[in-house]
C-alpha cells in the first residue's frame, strides 16, 4: 500500500501538461503549407497545432496546452505559466476556414516537431472515435522513434538536425 502512495504523485506529475482533446469537437482547422509547430492566436496562448506528414499530405493537428501552462511559440512547446508571458492580444484573429478533418486516423504514436526527439501524441480509439492524448515526453534522456513509436535510449536512435 505505501508503494502505490508514492507513485500516485509521481504519475500526476508527469501528467501535468498533457490534455486530452476529442476529434470531434473541431470545427475548422488551419492550413498546413510546411511541417512544424505553430501557435493559435486566439487570446487565451493554449491552443496551438502542429502540421505532421503523414507521407502524402501535411495533416494539422490543433492541440491544447493545460491549464497551468501556456504555449510559448518560440520554443514551440507548452511551458508553465509561470515561467513566460501570454503576449497575444484578447481579439482573437480568425482561424482559416477549411472543411474539418480528423485529428487522427489510425491508432498511433507520433512525433511533435521541433521537439528534439523529446515530444509524441498518442492518437486512440476511444469506443465512439479518435481522441489525441498529447504533450507526452519521453522520460529522462529517452528519444522518440517514430518507427518503432517508442522511446528508446540515445545509442539506438539518433535525433535529425533540423535545417532553419
Amino acid at each position: 500500500m505505501e508503494r502505490v502512495q508514492i507513485l500516485v504523485p509521481v504519475l500526476c506529475l508527469l501528467c501535468a501538461f498533457v490534455v486530452f482533446r476529442d476529434a470531434k469537437a473541431q470545427t475548422a482547422l488551419p492550413v498546413c503549407t510546411i511541417p512544424g509547430v505553430f501557435e493559435i492566436v486566439d487570446g487565451t496562448c493554449k491552443n496551438y497545432y502542429i502540421c505532421v506528414d503523414d507521407g502524402v499530405n501535411l495533416i494539422p493537428v490543433v492541440l491544447s496546452c493545460a491549464s497551468t501552462a501556456i504555449f510559448d511559440p518560440v520554443r514551440g512547446i507548452c511551458v508553465p505559466e509561470s515561467t513566460a508571458i501570454c503576449q497575444q492580444t484578447t481579439t482573437p484573429s480568425p482561424l482559416p476556414t477549411t472543411t474539418p478533418g480528423p485529428l487522427c486516423v489510425r491508432y498511433g504514436r507520433f512525433p511533435i516537431p521541433n521537439t528534439n526527439c523529446k515530444s509524441y501524441y498518442l492518437c486512440y480509439w476511444n469506443g465512439m472515435g479518435y481522441s489525441v492524448m498529447n504533450n507526452l515526453t519521453c522520460p529522462n534522456t529517452l528519444l522518440f522513434e517514430p518507427v518503432s513509436e517508442k522511446c528508446v535510449s540515445p545509442l539506438r536512435y539518433s535525433c535529425p538536425v533540423i535545417q532553419g
